[in-house]
């Protein structure tokens, strides 16, 4: 799992995107009980769900993350329950109507075995006729990038500094698994370096068979399929995501 801790205080930053949100709301929409978002990080989906009337159950590994996501509820007067958990060994003790993962980050699981193991504990954690959303790369498509060139991916203004933040992927010799280094660079206002970090990650490219296989074995029934947050089609060939539904 990656050490998110170390980024936490940055991560709002350079991490803005809302492609997903409509999506995520209006799966939701008509959920009558609490949902349980995993790997929920800092909130980006988080916020406006629960600015969107749902009631959440937040769960992410990294206690640094939850910690931003704590202070941004209390900045913002909203309220979800927060727990610290490893999606690989999940025991909350109760079960819910809908679960998701957003942004791709059930790929930060590596191995066949804790991919499966993670399916299995979400399973427990279902209603019968519960829904699993999990969002994927698509391979084809994300593998793309992974060429070994740094990348300059963001420019962020600070207050009288700026992040740069650049991105490095090369492909290990299991062609699933991708190297992914991530720097971070703070300049002050006249250009001259301040600090500098870097974060070392792997994510997996998980193809759709592979997936699928998983799914079934643990019980669930594949649903739908799309490309992308507007429900097209899922295009092997063109498609940026793999956005399973899948039932309990």
């Amino acid at each position: 799992m990656i050490e998110w801790d170390r980024v936490a205080e940055l991560y709002d930053i350079y991490v803005q995107s809302d492609i997903d949100i409509s999506f995520f709301i209006r799966e939701t929409r008509n959920v009558s009980g609490q949902v349980l978002e995993l790997m929920a990080g800092t909130g980006r989906v988080s916020i406006p769900l629960l600015e969107a009337g749902v009631s959440l159950v937040c769960v992410d590994a990294s206690a640094q993350m939850l910690v931003v996501l704590q202070k941004k509820l209390t900045q913002k007067g909203l309220s979800a329950r927060i727990q610290q958990a490893d999606v690989r060994e999940l025991d909350l003790k109760e079960c819910f109507e809908l679960v998701i993962i957003p942004f791709n980050s059930f790929s930060e699981l590596l191995s066949k075995k804790d991919q499966k193991s993670t399916l299995q504990s979400i399973h427990k954690h279902l209603h019968e006729g519960g829904k699993l959303v999990c969002t994927l790369h698509n391979p084809t498509v994300r593998s793309k990038l992974v060429d070994g060139s740094l990348r300059l991916e963001g420019k962020y203004s600070l207050e009288k500094q700026q992040l740069l933040f650049w991105g490095l992927e090369k492909q290990q010799p299991n062609p699933c698994i991708v190297d992914r280094t991530q720097f971070y660079e703070i300049y002050d206002q006249h250009g001259y370096l301040q600090s500098k970090r870097l974060l070392d990650m792997q994510f997996c490219l998980i193809e759709r068979q592979e997936f699928e296989e998983m799914a079934q074995e643990s019980g669930y029934k594949i649903v739908d399929l799309y490309g992308d947050y507007s429900y097209s089609k899922f295009n092997s060939d063109t498609s940026q995501f793999m956005i399973f539904i899948l039932e309990k």
